[in-house]
């Protein structure tokens, strides 16, 4: 049991230093950013998940789940360009930490958990109130965003903002997956959380053309 886990736990703070490790984009954007499109159809959403950068460093995160995320919100049929996919990203993942949100406070509530999942519940409730507090500001900033061409420093304002949601739906994951009670009736949820923040990073690196490159 402790070796499983360890194991969990490892793997969650491997996806949690995945988001830390934004800080560093600027080493190969010189590579990365302004580069054509490797894949290109009529289809916004296809485009988008095609050339998403995500898949490198994610590889459970797909092109077929990054698309039937998207397409799974109505808003992305009428989507205009990249920006209005990013703004779906941060909605879908605002709205599935509140569904998580209150299951965790449901069980909460209950009064059947040990002290120690009951901790877990409560720190992981603190990540989903940093999502809910940090989308809106996050939301803005892509709302008002402007391509600056041939900029390689465009992008770097969004950094912050992605990594703040991406480590706090990777530290609530950690601390499922570090509890077997916890984990047995919401670990499912609670990765999608972390799916979805990863797709926020995604499509705001397609956005501002920091797209995947087969070279």
């Amino acid at each position: 049991m402790v070796a499983a886990t360890t194991t969990t736990s490892v793997v969650a703070l491997l996806f949690a230093a995945a988001f830390l490790t934004i800080a560093t984009h600027a080493v190969d954007i010189e590579h990365h950013q302004g580069k054509p499109p490797q894949y290109k159809t009529s289809d916004l959403v296809t485009n988008s998940c095609a050339n998403m950068r995500a898949h490198d460093w994610i590889p459970q995160f797909t092109r077929k789940r990054c698309e039937s995320t998207l397409r799974s919100d109505k808003q992305s049929v009428v989507a205009k360009d990249e920006r209005d996919l990013a703004l779906i990203s941060m909605d879908l993942l605002q709205s599935s930490a509140a569904k998580v949100d209150n299951v965790l406070r449901q069980h909460s509530d209950s009064g059947h958990h040990s002290s120690s999942t009951t901790l877990a519940i409560r720190y992981c409730r603190l990540d989903y109130a940093a999502v809910a507090r940090t989308v809106p500001m996050c939301r803005a900033m892509v709302h008002e965003y402007v391509a600056v061409p041939g900029d390689p420093t465009a992008g770097d304002d969004f950094y912050d903002c992605i990594a703040r949601l991406g480590n706090a739906a990777a530290n609530c994951w950690g601390y499922v997956l570090a509890d077997d009670e916890l984990a047995k009736v919401v670990s499912k949820e609670v990765g999608e959380v972390f799916q979805r923040a990863t797709l926020v990073r995604a499509m705001v690196e397609v956005m501002i053309g920091f797209r995947h490159d087969s070279s």
